[in-house]
């Protein structure tokens, strides 16, 4: 079991870090992850890698928290709902960081999802398995996500490039 979480856990804590937004927050879902992975690795068939398997359960078990902390959110008092300020590390260009990080934010979940497992690392067939999808559905949702996030960083004045014409009638 330490092997498997040394081999893993790091990758699996930037892609956490990345849709959760929270250090302590991708912890304990990490910590979550594993443990439900250990619990179950009887179902593990071996169809699709452990890596892919892991992350899947990684992503799924993320957004559930997302969903889950909106819903507790919902029902606070207005008073209770405030946002506290937590730390946060020094980040050369953090507001560009920031900007982008808000503009990915506004995506689609599984748009957002795509480009950060590429981002990760993983190919084009690794993160149809983690999304359980067909290896098609995921060239052309990365290739849609890239073209909304450029529109979306040019629109910001993020970047300057001139977007190519297909690109800007879709919006």
């Amino acid at each position: 079991y330490r092997e498997c979480y040394e081999q893993h856990a790091e990758k699996l804590m930037r892609i956490l870090v990345r849709i959760l937004r929270n250090h302590a927050w991708a912890e304990e879902i990490l910590q979550d992850t594993f443990i439900a992975a250990f619990r179950s690795i009887a179902r593990f068939r071996g169809e699709v890698s452990l890596s892919s398997w892991l992350a899947r359960i990684a992503t799924n078990r993320a957004y559930n928290a997302i969903r889950d902390e909106s819903r507790r959110k919902r029902n606070l008092p207005p008073l209770l709902d405030e946002v506290v300020p937590g730390f946060e590390p020094r980040v050369e260009g953090r507001d560009l960081v920031r900007k982008v990080i808000g503009i990915l934010d506004q995506m689609d979940p599984s748009k957002k999802l795509a480009l950060l497992l590429q981002a990760e690392g993983y190919s084009v067939a690794e993160i149809a398995e983690i999304c359980v999808e067909p290896r098609g559905t995921i060239l052309a949702r990365l290739s849609r996500s890239r073209a909304e996030l450029s529109l979306r960083m040019a629109q910001a004045g993020l970047i300057s490039e001139e977007l190519p014409s297909s690109v800007e009638d879709r919006s």
